[in-house]
């Protein structure tokens, strides 16, 4: 369970910045390809709601095994992060990018360690 939460929470997070990076082509292409949905402030939002709790758990679940201090504070940070990313995406749209580009890398490499610790463990931690 842990290894499938990390990762999928390494996928979710690097979609979401490589979207980011993206997000100017994206926005040249759109009058010729449908994007959208993928140019909007929606797929952030969209992403959120599978960042957040893969996030959570993975990081809750794999803490209570190696109580990591990196751990928390990166999952907490990147988290927080995103959420003000999220929220002031109406007051500068460069700034939400940037604070995304930050917590997705953040929570990447939270999870890599998170695995890391657990594999340890050979993941029989969350059993």
């Amino acid at each position: 369970m842990q290894r499938i939460l990390d990762n999928f929470g390494l996928t979710i997070s690097a979609a979401c910045a490589i979207h980011c990076i993206l997000l100017p082509i994206m926005l040249i292409l759109s009058p010729y390809i449908e994007l959208t949905f993928f140019t909007s402030h929606g797929f952030h939002e969209s992403l959120m709601y599978f960042i957040l709790p893969t996030s959570l758990i993975a990081f809750t679940l794999g803490c209570k095994r190696h109580n990591d201090d990196m751990v928390k504070l990166g999952g907490i940070c990147g988290i927080f992060v995103l959420l003000i990313a999220i929220a002031l995406h109406d007051f500068s749209e460069v700034l939400s990018v940037l604070l995304t580009l930050f917590a997705s890398t953040l929570l990447i490499f939270t999870h890599l360690r998170n695995r890391t610790l657990c594999s340890h463990h050979d993941y029989s931690c969350h059993k």
